[in-house]
């Protein structure tokens, strides 16, 4: 009903849809497989001991936490009062950490792709692997002005601990086909289904955040036919490339300044 002659409220039934629009992504998203970031959080235990000795005055536990699965640590998105001049992937001096405007995430996905670092444009292998058909997507947030739902959540969240390692999680990151990211970023019964098939999948190896709550999972969860992560060929092969890669990036970065 109208309030005024100046006032109508069109009515939003977006939550008679929510169902339908859950069921639909989880026939198309690609989460990554359980063995892969298994064998990364295998390996960060012994980077951790040579991250060390490159990183400067970085707080290297805000990336390789015990369980952690963080790929590049020492890289973050930037919040905008840091996006000066030459900022992108550059050492930010404020806190010893690489700038990166979303493009360090997608080595994790080129790799198993292609076997091959992120290379962008239309001659890149992005496009030439297929993987332009997709968007990346985090399911939880790496910026600390975006852990508002994760806080409510979570009955242990600590917000004292920064939240960067989810920017290169390998857990974290998704292929979702383009055009339909949004529902996974801005509504509410949607996320708490991607933290519930984040957490059916690998646990718990969260840094800030313990103590999900699955009550407020929504009761049309187990209607979700998720997509089976997927094992492509040679994959360990492909991730002990990726992580060779990583070393010689963070190497160069931290050892050139």
């Amino acid at each position: 009903m109208p309030k005024s002659l100046h006032y109508y409220e069109f009515p939003d039934n977006s939550k008679e849809i929510e169902e339908t629009i859950a069921i639909a992504l989880g026939k198309v998203c690609h989460f990554i497989h359980p063995q892969i970031v298994a064998k990364i959080r295998e390996a960060n235990i012994e980077f951790k001991e040579e991250f060390k000795e490159i990183c400067g005055s970085l707080d290297i536990d805000i990336f390789l936490f015990e369980g952690s699965d963080c790929v590049f640590p020492g890289v973050r998105r930037p919040i905008n009062k840091e996006k000066i001049e030459s900022w992108k992937n550059n050492i930010n001096l404020g806190d010893n950490i690489i700038l990166n405007d979303n493009t360090i995430p997608r080595h994790i996905w080129a790799f198993l792709s292609m076997n091959r670092p992120y290379s962008g444009g239309e001659k890149g292998m992005w496009s030439e692997s297929g993987l332009s058909k997709f968007e990346l997507a985090h399911i939880f947030g790496h910026k600390e002005d975006e852990k508002g739902l994760e806080s409510e959540v979570f009955s242990r969240y600590d917000n004292t601990k920064l939240p960067y390692a989810l920017f290169t999680s390998a857990s974290n990151t998704v292929l979702i086909p383009n055009g339909l990211m949004k529902p996974t970023d801005k509504c509410r019964s949607i996320k708490l289904a991607f933290y519930k098939r984040y957490i059916d999948l690998y646990g718990n190896n969260l840094y800030t955040e313990k103590g999900f709550d699955e009550t407020l999972v929504p009761g049309w969860y187990s209607e979700i036919k998720w997509l089976n992560p997927i094992l492509p060929e040679n994959w360990e092969k492909r991730i002990d490339n990726l992580l060779k890669y990583r070393k010689e990036y963070l190497s160069n970065k931290y050892l050139a300044k």
